[in-house]
């Protein structure tokens, strides 16, 4: 079980009540007390109001400071760092005696927050000397050292802690000193699983004796549980684990959501080790539902850096997928379908949580998702494929049924020639097919049968990890390309897609395009604009090649060399400015200028302001945007190049987030020129975040830097066949994309496999 599990504050149901503030006497002592209440339940905003108003009605500094200090934590838990780190202070500035000790160590938990480790040290230390009467709380900032200190220094540390912590009076406090020390032990490995399991075994005691069924009792069962599940004590770790469990439901304590979800996960991975499949079916779905319900509370990103979706969320529900799978293979064809669909119902939440990992913001998912899944058109297929340690699970829609296709292969595997084809591809090399073959043959293959059956003419793909680096497009049967069977779109999720048909007339659209640059490179040239062109030169010295961060590469200058296009480390504003130019991007606006009705806004015109003016002002169903861009790991590295400034994608949503959007959802947004950062299986969802963001129903961006030439004729003829032919997007781009495989120049997939329609295919 991952130890992220138990960094989870204490987080309610969402059924949790617990009264207002306009509820509650206006006393301070109470508003204190309902105000710890409500954050040890996870109702983290009415906790703060509730400390918010108790310092408001503070009669003294004392008062002040402890309601300055609660808030403070408060706003610590919900990451709201800038906040926090203004109650704390002042707290600080108010404090005197022991409670400084306290707050020091909290400044050094905001500062590790902060990814400062060095100020971190010195709160702690300030922590240390403070508490030199209070034992306690120095016991705590030594602990809080221990975890900055190199590994094996930090074991002896925390062995000469445990002598050091005793035995006395404070029995729970004591619990929570030993099981606080005994996670840290854990996490160093087998030198000190011993250390561990005594610190752990001693803080159970002590909560036992002190506090039955107090939260840091059922914590020390939890990691009592835990490190026999890791031992291979399956009994032991059942038996603590269903302690655990009943101590939590006599309690009738809804504020232990999180414990809750490690104790089902838990039970889950036991009854399968038992070979008690039903009983660990029912256990993965009660965390599902637990996770489901805190959702909306759970920190975008843990203490240690690492995302809730990849630490808790993504094994949980992958556990609860599995499971469904494993039943599957002895169930009755009738029974079967329905089995299939709740793994794929499963897959779907999982996909909407990813993305509100990924874009740090839940409202914008919350915003499109649910009500959009409708009926499969005919001729239309959706795929999952989803990749386990041992093998690809496909998971496919049809019109007529749900059915499953298992390749047993290796996830290494899978991950090794998936990125192979996606280096093969991005850096223009001609040894692409081998890769290409073995992929089509584990994810499509399987599929041929039913395509031909139910004369399948779109693939919608509802990719998995690394499938989302790949170009479905460009897998290869041994005769031909995939786009050249069929079109295909990719969805982050059918839940997150708007599924209606669009409204052909009226189609006017914004096109907003840069082949130049002007105050853009003097406000972020010596930092953001340098970082993006940093590896360009390489891959430029290479025949052939393409960028591997540069977003839209001209033609002309894909054979200079490095020193002609890259600029220097000194950062000559005006080699910059050379070489971010976009030549191509004139033609391509004026090109799509003729085809598309609407406003068009090119080089010093395409100011951040005038598109904000633009798109405002009226009701476009397309959004253009020719310039360069990139989608990083998260939504704050994800941006777009105008011609003054970095339009970012909460600068999109700021944008469309008017009624007339919410009426009239854009019908396509296109980023011709924004492409996904190389290596990072995350970035591709940043495309289909901008979607999000600007409320559009689908979005065309690239998956590498695409070469000027073969853009302006995709793009050229993309909108031909949209607006002219009556073709749906998929079929547009299909069209397109085998118009550049039939010209000898462009026919390598390097100029035409990086295009991606994400979202709406009709």
């Amino acid at each position: 079980m991952s130890p992220n599990i138990r960094r989870l504050m204490a987080i309610t149901l969402a059924g949790l009540t617990t009264l207002s503030v306009a509820q509650q006497p206006l006393n301070w002592a109470s508003l204190m007390a309902t105000g710890a209440a409500a954050r040890q339940g996870g109702g983290i905003d009415q906790s703060i109001a509730h400390f918010q108003r108790a310092r408001q009605l503070a009669r003294d500094d004392a008062e002040r400071t402890q309601a300055a200090r609660e808030l403070g934590a408060t706003l610590l838990q919900a990451r709201r760092l800038d906040q926090a780190a203004l109650s704390l202070h002042d707290a600080q500035s108010l404090a005197v005696g022991e409670e400084r000790a306290g707050l020091a160590i909290d400044l050094g938990n905001l500062a590790l927050l902060r990814k400062d480790p060095a100020l971190a040290t010195e709160h702690y230390n300030q922590a240390k000397q403070m508490a030199a009467a209070e034992r306690t709380t120095g016991l705590f900032a030594e602990l809080s050292l221990a975890r900055l200190q190199p590994p094996a220094q930090r074991a002896q540390g925390l062995e000469a802690l445990y002598r050091n912590i005793g035995n006395h009076a404070t029995g729970r406090l004591d619990a929570r000193l030993y099981l606080s020390l005994g996670q840290q032990a854990l996490n160093l490995g087998r030198q000190t699983d011993s250390l561990g399991y005594r610190s752990l075994n001693r803080a159970h005691t002590l909560a036992s004796q002190a506090a039955p069924g107090s939260r840091v009792h059922l914590e020390s069962l939890d990691a009592l549980a835990q490190w026999h599940e890791a031992q291979g004590h399956i009994a032991d770790a059942t038996r603590l684990n269903r302690e655990a469990v009943m101590r939590l439901r006599g309690t009738g304590n809804d504020s232990a959501g999180d414990l809750a979800v490690a104790l089902a996960w838990r039970s889950a991975r036991l009854y399968l080790a038992q070979g008690q499949d039903q009983l660990a079916l029912t256990a993965y779905q009660s965390a599902v539902n637990q996770l489901e319900r805190m959702r909306q509370d759970i920190p975008i990103e843990y203490d240690d850096g690492q995302s809730s979706f990849r630490s808790t969320f993504e094994p949980i529900y992958l556990g609860l997928v599995d499971t469904l799978l494993k039943i599957a293979n002895t169930e009755p064809q009738a029974q079967l379908d329905a089995t299939l669909r709740r793994a794929r119902d499963t897959i779907e939440l999982l996909k909407q949580t990813e993305m509100q990992d990924y874009l740090g913001d839940r409202c914008a998912v919350d915003a499109v998702k649910g009500g959009s899944r409708t009926e499969i058109a005919p001729g239309t297929l959706v795929l999952y494929p989803i990749i386990f340690a041992d093998r690809i699970e496909l998971l496919v829609e049809t019109p007529e049924a749900m059915v499953r296709f298992s390749t047993t292969v290796p996830n290494q595997a899978v991950q090794a020639t998936a990125s192979a084809l996606a280096g093969e591809l991005r850096n223009h090399r001609g040894r692409h097919l081998s890769a290409a073959r073995q992929l089509y043959d584990w994810i499509l293959r399987p599929l041929e049968v039913i395509i031909r059956s139910s004369a399948i003419d779109t693939v919608v793909f509802v990719p998995d990890g690394t499938m989302r680096t790949i170009p479905l497009g460009a897998l290869h049967d041994g005769q031909q390309y995939a786009i050249e069977k069929y079109a295909i779109a990719t969805v982050t999720g059918l839940t997150m897609t708007n599924t209606l048909a669009p409204l052909r007339k009226s189609m006017t659209a914004l096109v907003a395009g840069a082949s130049s640059f002007g105050q853009v490179v003097d406000k972020y040239g010596s930092t953001r604009l340098a970082v993006l062109l940093a590896d360009a030169s390489a891959a430029r010295s290479l025949p052939g090649s393409s960028p591997d961060r540069l977003l839209r590469l001209p033609r002309a200058s894909a054979t200079r060399s490095a020193a002609a296009t890259a600029p220097t480390r000194a950062e000559n504003l005006e080699s910059l400015r050379d070489a971010l130019a976009l030549p191509g991007v004139t033609k391509e606006v004026e090109a799509l200028q003729r085809i598309l009705p609407g406003t068009s806004l090119l080089d010093a015109r395409f100011t951040v302001d005038a598109f904000r003016l633009a798109a405002q002002s009226q009701q476009h169903r397309i959004v253009h945007v020719a310039s360069h861009g990139v989608f990083g790991g998260s939504a704050d590295s994800s941006y777009i190049l105008a011609y003054d400034d970095l339009l970012t994608l909460d600068g999109l949503q700021s944008m469309l987030s008017g009624e007339q959007f919410h009426k009239h959802p854009i019908e396509l947004l296109s980023l011709s020129a924004c492409e996904t950062a190389a290596g990072n299986d995350r970035a591709p969802l940043g495309i289909s975040g901008a979607a999000m963001k600007a409320r559009a129903k689908s979005v065309l961006g690239t998956l590498w830097p695409v070469d000027d030439e073969a853009a302006v004729l995709v793009m050229e003829n993309f909108y031909r066949g949209l607006t002219q032919q009556g073709l749906s997007k998929a079929q547009a781009l299909r069209q397109s994309q085998r118009q550049l495989i039939g010209n000898r120049q462009l026919a390598h997939p390097f100029y035409w496999a990086p295009f991606a329609l994400i979202g709406n295919w009709l």
